[in-house]
């Protein structure tokens, strides 16, 4: 969780005029292509621009937005999630997203989406330097929106054991009984009833959401085998049918890896995969990809061919 974006990106019209210098030079250099407008009065240089993330420029935007509020500002949901370092399915929104008195209702306006307090005033906390939802509430906040299985990895990262600002699912139920919020309540409570702390990834926790939501029986995580040449644990495990499934997310096969290049990866995969297939018991090991996630169908044929049967849920 390396710092995001800071506010030196940020060029704002404000600071020209204190300099004495004419602020319409900036609009000049946007309409050469010099300058990126992100709201009125202010800016980023094109080329730092295209070399951020969606999460980095979805952060100038809340600096952007914070430099021309009058008093501080709370943001909350995507843009909370933004800065936790949250992941997302498709993106984070052009719309910053704030929290604002209730008389106020919620409204978009100049890039901004203000919703309304209800029930008691979260807990907030700074984070890079601007001010945010705890990561409970954001998770509430994320939860409730959001499909299932995205709900479901957005969950599971924040209570992900490995996260520095780990959260419980205990905290999560009690931010969601404070907020005062009834949409969504019952939908939030199954994703809260399915997270885990042990996913190590994001595309992992959607595969195992999809898969539950499929009717396949839910896995267990993170299950050990051990053989000559030491142990594996495995993202998936499905005992009584002897099947075993790994998430291979592209950024395996695409970074570099302890000094090796992407081909020794998927070689030293493969022999993993073999002597897993080798262990007792084991009868079937799916790999599954991002594309089989987002295609559910395929999904469920991949699972259906290693021998795993639907079950009927009540």
């Amino acid at each position: 969780m390396s710092p995001l974006v800071g506010s030196e990106s940020l060029i704002l019209s404000t600071d020209l005029r204190r300099a004495g210098r004419p602020d319409d030079q900036l609009i000049r250099a946007a309409h050469r292509g010099e300058l990126v407008r992100l709201r009125r009065g202010a800016y980023c240089d094109v080329s730092e621009w295209a070399a951020m993330s969606d999460r980095e420029r979805h952060v100038l935007r809340m600096r952007a937005v914070a430099a021309a509020a009058e008093a501080p500002l709370v943001f909350c949901g995507p843009s909370a999630a933004a800065l936790w370092g949250m992941p997302s399915l498709d993106g984070f929104p052009r719309e910053v997203h704030v929290l604002s008195e209730p008389a106020s209702g919620g409204r978009s306006r100049n890039g901004v989406r203000r919703h309304p307090l209800t029930g008691s005033v979260p807990p907030v906390e700074e984070r890079e330097g601007l001010l945010v939802t705890s990561l409970a509430r954001t998770a509430v906040d994320v939860v409730r929106l959001s499909s299932f299985a995205e709900a479901v990895g957005c969950l599971d990262w924040a209570l992900w054991r490995r996260n520095p600002h780990r959260v419980t699912q205990e905290e999560v139920r009690r931010e969601l009984e404070r907020s005062g919020i009834r949409y969504g309540v019952r939908h939030s409570n199954a994703v809260l009833d399915f997270g885990t702390h042990l996913s190590d990834s994001f595309g992992e926790s959607m595969g195992r959401a999809v898969s539950h939501e499929l009717g396949f029986p839910t896995p267990v995580l993170q299950a050990r085998f051990v053989d000559a040449q030491g142990e594996m644990f495995t993202d998936y495990h499905w005992p009584d049918e002897g099947v075993i499934g790994e998430f291979d997310g592209v950024g395996k096969y695409l970074r570099d890896s302890g000094g090796r290049d992407p081909g020794a990866v998927v070689v030293a995969e493969k022999k993993r995969e073999d002597r897993l297939r080798r262990m007792p018991g084991v009868t079937a090991v799916a790999r599954i990809i991002w594309r089989e996630v987002r295609n559910p169908r395929e999904l469920d044929v991949l699972l259906r061919d290693t021998g795993l049967r639907a079950i009927r849920r009540r």
